[in-house]
């Protein structure tokens, strides 16, 4: 997640846009990431009640908020694309 939120971060750098040699396909890619991001967050969340210890509660709860979290940074990324990107 680190990682994930490192390179956002870069890319989010340069100067305020993003160039793609495929906008069409990187438009895809980015809404097939956001999908695997949600459904690991489902998967936490129906998680969440089987954990015993508050402190474990609090990991998967903030792991859900990064995921939220990268999820909202795909999506402006995604917003750089342009119409090109969009359809």
């Amino acid at each position: 997640m680190h990682s994930a939120n490192r390179f956002a971060n870069r890319a989010g750098g340069l100067h305020g846009e993003l160039q793609f040699a495929k906008p069409l396909e990187t438009s895809r890619h980015l809404e097939e990431a956001c999908a695997r991001l949600q459904e690991a967050a489902a998967e936490l969340e129906s998680a969440l009640p089987a954990v015993p210890d508050a402190g474990g509660r609090a990991d998967l709860t903030e792991a859900i908020g990064s995921i939220m979290e990268t999820m909202r940074m795909i999506s402006a990324a995604h917003s750089h694309l342009g119409p090109q990107g969009a359809d």
